[in-house]
């Protein structure tokens, strides 16, 4: 298939998955108590974040669990064929050098969807991140979080709630992690 073809390819194949339910556009909540309704009407009154292992592109495995009791994560659902997902690399970089490691994990969890490992670690060499980047090939995680519409940002403090779920990232991850 030529560059026309696949382009063309490309296309269609996001129309479709936008019109099939599979890619919503990037729209957060209105206010901190929408987004509070948003977290309850996915997790319950008491909303823990599921727990997953899934593969970095080193074949290490990265498990949730890991970080509990330890430090809070925050979640980038995302592709490398997603525009807004690119767009938001500039801001999430920004709490990395806001935030240290020590005080926030960033994990970016590849949806799947048109990506492979070998995709990605082809894209990690022209696109460095400071922060591991974990595929999630069978889409398991995926579904567990609701994800809809990438990006996704779904912060958990420290002892595994969910505090944040939304299309676009906080603006006050600080303020919600109690951090000064």
């Amino acid at each position: 298939m030529n560059r026309w073809g696949t382009w063309r390819f490309c296309c269609i194949a996001l129309i479709a998955l936008t019109f099939a339910g599979g890619l919503a556009c990037p729209v957060g909540p209105a206010s901190a108590s929408e987004a509070k309704m948003m977290l309850t009407g996915l997790f319950g009154s008491d909303p823990k974040a599921p727990d997953f292992e899934l593969p970095d592109l080193d074949g290490n495995k990265i498990a949730l669990s890991k970080y509990k009791g330890n430090r809070p994560v925050l979640f980038y659902f995302w592709a490398t064929w997603c525009p807004h997902c690119m767009a938001a690399k500039p801001a999430i970089m920004s709490i990395r050098k806001d935030i240290p490691e020590s005080n926030l994990e960033i994990l970016a969890i590849n949806v799947g969807g048109g990506d492979s490992i070998e995709r990605l670690k082809k894209f990690r060499q022209g696109h460095p991140m400071p922060y591991p980047l974990l595929y999630d090939g069978d889409q398991k995680v995926c579904r567990a979080y609701q994800v809809q519409g990438i990006p996704l940002f779904v912060l958990v403090d420290k002892e595994g709630k969910v505090l944040y779920r939304a299309n676009e990232l906080p603006r006050n991850v600080k303020e919600l992690l109690k951090l000064k």
